[in-house]
């Protein structure tokens, strides 16, 4: 219930604010807006593809090591068939 109220007193604030704006700013008011939230999509959009880059070369450098790593031990194996050869 209390959710419900606080959800409903948000929404009036949020409409007395749209009306608010386009009454007392009219037109330009708009296009401030508009500008307001491009910028904000910009940055927003800067940030992700930072965080994606980011993500792909840690998978990179994850993968490399892992091969790496499989190659290492696909080398003591070969060393150690190698050396039991001699052995015998």
């Amino acid at each position: 219930m209390l959710d419900r109220l606080a959800l409903l007193v948000v929404g009036v604030i949020c409409a007395w604010l749209a009306w608010a704006s386009w009454h007392f700013g009219g037109e330009p008011m708009t296009g401030m807006f508009m500008a307001f939230v491009l910028v904000a999509y910009a940055v927003d959009n800067f940030q992700l593809r930072r965080q994606v880059r980011q993500l792909l070369a840690d998978r990179d450098k994850r993968e490399k090591r892992e091969k790496d790593a499989g190659l290492r031990r696909l080398m003591r194996g070969l060393l150690v068939v190698r050396d039991k050869r001699k052995e015998s």
